[in-house]
């Protein structure tokens, strides 16, 4: 170590050897006289300051060529940046559009699937209440039973088949109502495909409006064939009485409330195919329940009961008979029925009571307005229990059964008039049970 020194020291020595600096001032010679070490020490600050120049030198070329690369790095992300935004821009702008579309899209379905449902729901509404009015009458029929008393063995139901049934099946209808909704929904989706991004989405939607719209057009005909079989039935028991439905009720053109509408007009052709069936079943529908509600109405006021819900006896019949009192044949225009004395009297059918009171040869006597024409006779009451203007409901009590007026015993005398003509009782009591019974 100490031989490299002294080496390095006598490499030092020849370099930097004593020297003197002369210059005349003045004409006066001045020396400068420079030893080893302070020319060393003058190497080392010019060195020092020629490497920090350089230094300096390098460091400014290489910071501006840093500061250039990162600007341009700086300018790369930037660019990238607004790329990616622009891409995530256009990404969401797409996603914003097919929602749009599928919104759109689900907006129309259910505005189409809430309309529907609308309709349906007051339709079916209207039928339940109908139903619920009939099932009531039946129950009240049933009570009655028929002309000699006697009750039903399996006990109720609304209807039952008085005429031959149908060649077609139910199923089968109902097989082909919903065959017809789903191709015609086929027929739609098909030529409403959606396309682009959205397709998947709309064309799950479809189908599932499809699967509603099916089940919604077999719940029409179903609501339709019902109402269409009630109505029947009830035509045929009023046929059955002698009753022309057509004098009762009043012409569709009339009381249809199909017609009792207003509103913009709605152009169907503008519409779907598959939104134009529905509503031209509905209206069948509709107008099948109209129907059968006019004539729900107008069999409500039709006596269609005895007026003993009591235990009692046929004893006389409508028509020609012997008189009981004088033996000389003569015209019955009621039926008789004999049971306990003050056994309740009911009213046949909703009503007005036009009459209570004593009338010569029927004794204590009630009769009763049911609209329609019909009005009906209760007489040789015993204790009459309503008066003139009153309102009855079916089987509401309206006297008491005794041997008023020309009477050989205990019993009532009940006619059926209709526009003033007398009709036989038994046949319309034989209706209500036909009806009503099963």
């Amino acid at each position: 170590m100490s031989r490299r020194s002294g080496k390095f020291r006598r490499v030092l020595s020849r370099l930097f050897k004593e020297r003197q600096i002369y210059h005349r001032s003045d004409g006066v010679v001045h020396f400068i006289s420079m030893s080893s070490k302070t020319q060393i020490a003058l190497a080392v600050i010019v060195g020092g300051a020629l490497l920090w120049v350089a230094y300096a030198s390098v460091n400014v070329v290489f910071k501006e060529q840093i500061i250039v690369a990162k600007e341009r790095d700086s300018r790369i992300m930037e660019t990238t940046y607004s790329k990616r935004l622009n891409d995530a821009q256009r990404a969401y702008d797409d996603v914003s559009e097919l929602n749009q579309i599928i919104k759109q899209n689900f907006d129309e379905t259910m505005a189409d699937i809430s309309s529907r449902h609308q309709l349906l729901q007051n339709m079916v509404e209207r039928k339940a209440s109908i139903d619920q009015g009939l099932d009531a009458l039946a129950e009240g029929l049933s009570e009655a039973g028929g002309p000699s008393g006697q009750r039903p063995t399996n006990g109720n139901r609304v209807m039952i088949d008085v005429t031959p049934g149908e060649p077609t099946p139910r199923q089968s209808r109902l097989s082909a109502a919903r065959r017809q909704a789903v191709e015609q929904m086929e027929r739609q989706n098909k030529v409403a495909a959606p396309t682009g991004g959205a397709s998947e989405a709309i064309k799950s939607m479809n189908e599932a409006s499809a699967d509603l719209y099916t089940e919604q057009m077999l719940l029409l005909a179903r609501l339709e064939e019902k109402a269409i079989a009630e109505r029947d039935h009830l035509t045929k028991v009023l046929e059955s009485a002698g009753i022309p439905v057509g004098s009762i009720v009043t012409p569709a053109k009339i009381s249809n409330t199909m017609l009792a509408q207003g509103g913009p007009f709605i152009d169907l052709t503008a519409t779907s195919e598959a939104d134009a069936q529905f509503y031209f079943h509905a209206n069948r529908a509709a107008a099948a329940v109209d129907e059968l509600a006019g004539l729900y109405t107008a069999i409500k006021n039709v006596p269609l009961s005895s007026p003993l819900i009591v235990g009692r006896r046929f004893t006389s019949g409508f028509g020609v008979r012997r008189d009981p009192i004088n033996g000389k044949y003569s015209r019955h225009n009621g039926i008789d029925f004999a049971a306990p004395w003050a056994s309740p009297i009911t009213a046949t059918a909703d009503g007005v009571v036009k009459f209570a009171g004593t009338r010569s040869g029927f004794g204590r006597c009630v009769e009763i307005n049911h609209g329609n024409g019909f009005i009906t006779r209760y007489a040789h009451m015993n204790r009459i229990s309503v008066k003139t203007g009153q309102k009855v409901k079916l089987h509401d009590k309206v006297g008491e059964l005794g041997n008023s007026g020309r009477s050989t015993g205990p019993h009532v005398h009940y006619e059926i008039l209709y526009k003033g003509k007398p009709l036989n009782p038994r046949r319309f009591i034989e209706a209500g049970r036909y009806v009503f019974e099963s």
